[in-house]
This record gives structure tokens, C-alpha cells and sequence, in this order.
């Protein structure tokens, strides 16, 4: 049971009756050597009731336990969630504590069940079984969730335990559920526990509550035991699936910004800068941003006199001078946004970056110099985000300075990013900023357009499908589409356009070598291509065989109707289909 990023994943299942074990694709089990345990996870099986990914399915874990020697007890459980598999603990009412241990939690926070099944020795071995609830409980300081499981045995009275749930940032944001002090007796009368189900529900009161990773790659749950006799020795199993169908989440992140601020336009004053990344609740969670600012806006050299050493910033401990602005983060899992300290930090053999801590993980950037300033973002954690907003300060030790004044009219404005998501489709942007601090009557420039595009490429065997989607504020007359060297136009590939919704046909529909030509019978605001049937090289079928995720260079020129023309150099994400 478990939460991440302000939300948290359970480990038992969602509602009771869940499908069958072979909902699971995969399973892998490792334990300690017998030799050394009293307690070990001898079995373990998860089941869900869809396993599409950033779905909401029902949820069961089934624990089996066993004592070697049979005299000793489990005495805490930890249940450990894989990034992604998360649940939303705003979705269900929550449970004080003290009605909680009163077994007074009202309905509405019940959030899963629970089946204990345990020996009684002092009965000729009967075995008795137990079931219970999950609840939603009010979290500690600090914490992001926390669960309480009370289970009821027959002829004795309750008992209660709280799943004390944690964000591990230093482990991959994977969640970790702990459950501690498991009882040995019940009604007076010794018991060994052998089994432990938990079931979550994928849903509550009509709200999404549980959601698998928004990645189509193997994910691990796995359990560990201590026993009561030697809590020293630990023993765990895991077990495996991998969520389908990646292709039907949506990716639909957009970007706004701005720079400058009263008395901070002209060329040569450091400037803030804020860039603000919104998605939806239910898309797929991003993986990795690159954001070039506006070529009106270049580094501060003298801001880098100053860094943050890598194992200071590790240990959140970074000078206070390193401080160069703030992370802003809105979850549709946490009450309140979180606000996290950004500082510039060096790294080896690189130019310094920006970085961040999250619950106790580092998010460490790359950046990049040239006509633009461009910052890199990668390893995000799978986890829903409504809005995140990266402010750079300005004043005196400001990172960023104007290379041109922000108020003019000619002043370029324009920024571009790139998105990736988890679920394998890049979306790039491209976007002016605004400009704050202006002086009343300063000439506004003309406005710019607006490009928004997705693309993805998948490969099966050695034929792939290309898919390039173009969103744009202003209409598009004419498009070239170029191949990369990893790909080519065989014989029997297919390309099929739209613009504005209306499908190109004929010799509005050229393939050239390489290239796609397109020419629109009337301009539209959209440009859609799906190109079938192309030849991946044998490289590329390689690194995709070795679960590596190659980006391929794919050239996009698109010419406005107004005769404008724009070129980009999308970094398209292939996958196995």
C-alpha cells in the first residue's frame, strides 16, 4: 500500500474478486538461503483487473508465509510498489487515527479488504480465517498517505496496524509500504500466519483511485519479512507485470512562459525566466523535458562563480548563494503544490545545471549552450502532475541576463521544448514568451506562431510506423517529412496526410527517397501523418531486441500559408510494437 509524489500505490488489491493470477505477465522470485531464515515469503501473486497502462484496475497481493523453525512469527511486512503504481489518497475521505484504532473510520474512506489465514497449534492446527478492511487514514507530518488494515479475527477482538507508506527518491521513486508488529496470538490462543491477501479498489465513490505506471515495461513488487526470533534476517520475493497498449494514453503537455520584470528588460539585466509545463490528470506522466529558452535571454557568467558540489547538493546541503530559483509542483495527488529549492550545480566534464530534490531523490539537469540556453530533464518519475513551474531568479546573482531588449518589437521570444513521455511519444512546442516589466505604450511584437507536435515511432520486425501529429495557431500550406538513416521508404510503405482534417490524395501526396512531400488543397491549422511500412535498419531492430529506446532524427519542414517557413529536428522515440 503505498503512495508516491503525494500519492501512493497499496499493495493489497482493489475490490474483492479480482482476475486470475494470469493477469500478471511475469513473475520472478528470489529469496535469503533457508539456512539463515525463520520467516520467509514462500509465496507471492499479484492479479489486476486490466492491466492497461495509467488504467485504474482493481488490485490483489496474496503473501504466503512459512516458519523454519515452526515456532517463530512474521513480525513486519514491507511491501514495495514500482514507480508508477500509484493511488490517489484525496479520491476516498480519510480516517482519523484515533476513530481508526476505535474501529469508528466511516465508509467513504474504506479503500480495500483484507484475509488473513492462520494455524491455531492450541486447536490441532484448525485453521482460521480472518478478513478485514483497508482504510484511508489522516497521514503524519510529512507523510504523503498512510493506511490502516484492521482484521477481525473470529472470537477475538480486532487488530489494528497502520501502513506507515514512503516516497523513496533515493530508490528510483519506487513506494514502500511498512507494516510492523504483526500479532502471534488471537483470543489468548498462539496462531502462525501463513497467508495475507490485500485487495485495493480501483476506484472509489466513483473516483479513480489506483493507477498502473503509465509505461509499458516490466515492473516489480516486491515483499519482505522479518520474524519476531530474528528480525536481523530478512527475506523477500517479488513478482512481476508489465501494463499494455501504451499507445492509447494521451500525451498532451503544453508550455508557457515568462521573462523579465520591472527594471529588469534591458540588455545586460539578469532577468527572471519562468517556464510552466501543464498536463492532464489522466496522461501519460512525462519522462524527460528540453526546454530552449528565447535567444533573447543567455547566461550570466558571473553567477558561475559559485556552485553547488555534487555530493553537497546529494546530501541537500548546497550554500544558500547556490540558490537560483524554484521547482513548483501540482499533483492532482497532494492538497497543496510543492515548492522545492532549485540551485546550479557543477557537474564533471560539463557545464553547470540546475537541479532539485524530491522526497529525498535527486533531479539533477544537463544544460546546453549555443544560439539558445537549454536545459535537459531526464529519469522524471512516472507520477501524475497537473503543472510544473521551473523559476530562475533575477537580481543581482541572477542566472540569466537579456541579450536583447525585451521590449522591442524585434526581440525574438519565441522558446521550444520537447516532451517525452513514459509511453514512449515525444510532443515538441514551440511557443513565444511573455515579458513582464514593460513600460506603458512599448510596441508589442507580432505574434508568433504557435507549433505544437507529436510523434512516435513503432517497429515490429523490421517494418515500422511512423506517426507525426502538427498543431498550429496560424495555417499550413506545405510540409516536407524527412527519413532518417535508420529507415527507408520500401516498396510497399504507405504514407497517408491530412491538413485540417481533410485527407491529401494524389499528387498533393509525394514520397521522394526519403522524403515526404505534402501540399495542401486548402491550408489547415493540423497536419497528420502515419507512414506505414518502412524499413528499419538492422541496428535499430538490434538496440529495440536489447530493450534499448533509440531516438531517431527526423527533419519536419513546415511553410505557412503565409509563405513562412519553419524547420524542425524532431528526436523521435521507437519502440517495440
Amino acid at each position: 500500500m503505498a503512495g508516491s509524489h503525494g500519492c501512493f500505490a497499496l499493495q493489497g488489491s482493489r475490490r474483492g474478486g479480482l482476475v486470475a493470477l494470469a493477469a500478471i505477465a511475469a513473475v520472478a522470485l528470489w529469496a535469503a538461503p533457508l539456512a539463515a531464515a525463520r520467516v520467509e515469503v514462500s509465496g507471492l501473486a499479484a492479479s489486476f483487473s486490466t492491466l492497461q497502462a495509467g488504467g485504474s484496475p482493481d488490485f490483489q497481493l496474496t503473501i504466503d508465509l512459512a516458519s523454519n523453525p515452526a515456532s517463530d512469527d512474521p513480525r513486519d511486512l514491507v511491501i514495495t510498489l514500482p514507480q508508477g503504481l500509484v493511488a490517489n489518497p484525496l479520491a476516498a475521505q480519510r480516517c482519523p487515527v484515533a476513530d481508526f484504532t476505535a474501529d469508528a473510520c466511516p465508509a467513504g474512506a474504506k479503500v480495500g479488504s483484507t484475509t488473513v489465514r492462520a494455524r491455531v497449534e492450541a486447536l490441532l492446527g484448525a485453521e482460521v480465517t480472518a478478513n478485514g478492511d483497508v482504510y484511508n487514514l489522516v497521514p503524519g507530518p510529512g507523510e504523503p498517505a498512510r493506511l490502516g488494515v484492521v482484521v477481525r479475527p473470529p472470537l477475538a477482538a480486532a487488530q489494528h496496524y497502520q501502513v506507515v507508506v514512503r516516497i523513496r527518491g533515493d530508490r528510483g521513486f519506487v513506494i514502500e509500504n511498512a507494516m510492523s508488529g504483526l500479532e502471534r496470538t488471537a483470543g489468548g490462543l498462539p496462531i502462525r500466519i501463513e497467508q495475507i491477501t490485500l485487495a485495493l479498489a480501483g476506484s472509489v465513490g466513483g473516483k479513480p483511485f489506483l493507477r498502473l505506471p503509465t509505461s509499458c515495461r516490466r515492473a516489480d513488487i516486491a515483499v519482505a519479512v522479518r520474524s519476531w526470533d530474528e528480525p536481523q534476517v530478512e527475506t523477500r520475493r517479488t513478482v512481476a507485470f508489465t501494463p499494455v497498449r501504451c499507445e492509447r494514453v494521451p500525451f498532451r503537455p503544453s508550455l508557457s512562459g515568462t521573462m523579465g520584470a520591472p527594471g529588469a528588460t534591458s540588455i545586460g539585466a539578469t532577468v527572471p525566466v519562468t517556464a510552466s509545463v501543464i498536463t492532464f490528470p489522466d496522461d501519460a506522466a512525462v519522462a524527460a523535458t528540453t526546454v530552449s529558452l528565447p535567444r533573447a535571454v543567455g547566461v550570466n557568467l558571473r553567477s558561475l562563480s559559485v556552485l553547488c558540489d555534487p555530493a553537497a547538493f546529494s546530501a541537500d546541503r548546497c550554500p544558500p548563494e547556490t540558490r537560483v530559483g524554484t521547482a513548483r509542483l501540482a499533483s492532482p495527488l497532494v492538497e497543496r503544490p510543492l515548492e522545492l529549492p532549485v540551485y546550479i550545480v557543477r557537474r564533471d566534464n560539463e557545464l553547470p545545471a540546475l537541479g532539485f530534490r524530491l522526497y529525498g531523490g535527486s533531479i539533477i539537469g544537463r544544460t546546453k549552450l549555443g544560439e539558445r540556453v537549454t536545459n535537459i530533464f531526464a529519469g522524471l518519475p512516472d507520477l501524475p502532475l497537473s503543472r510544473f513551474d521551473l523559476t530562475v531568479d533575477g537580481g543581482p546573482r541572477g542566472l540569466l541576463q537579456a541579450s536583447s531588449d525585451l521590449c522591442k518589437a524585434t526581440t525574438p521570444r519565441d522558446a521550444e521544448a520537447t516532451f517525452s513521455s513514459h509511453s514512449g511519444i515525444d510532443v515538441t512546442i514551440s511557443t513565444p514568451f511573455g515579458v513582464d516589466g514593460c513600460p506603458p505604450g512599448a510596441t508589442r511584437p507580432p505574434a508568433a506562431t504557435r507549433y505544437r507536435l507529436a510523434h512516435g515511432l513503432a517497429v515490429r520486425g523490421e517494418s515500422a510506423t511512423l506517426l507525426v501529429r502538427v498543431s498550429a495557431s496560424r495555417p499550413l500550406a506545405r510540409a516536407v517529412l524527412t527519413l532518417p538513416r535508420q529507415l527507408a521508404a520500401a516498396r510497399r510503405s504507405k504514407a497517408t496526410a491530412a491538413v485540417g482534417g481533410r485527407r491529401l490524395r494524389g499528387r498533393a501526396l509525394a514520397v521522394r527517397g526519403r522524403s515526404l512531400r505534402l501540399r495542401a488543397t486548402r491550408p489547415g491549422r493540423t497536419l497528420v501523418v502515419t507512414w506505414r511500412g518502412l524499413r528499419a535498419a538492422r541496428s535499430l531492430v538490434r538496440a529495440l531486441r536489447a530493450r534499448r529506446t533509440p531516438r531517431l532524427a527526423v527533419r519536419l519542414t513546415v511553410i505557412e500559408s503565409s509563405g513562412a517557413r519553419r524547420a524542425f529536428r524532431l528526436a523521435v522515440p521507437a519502440r517495440r510494437r
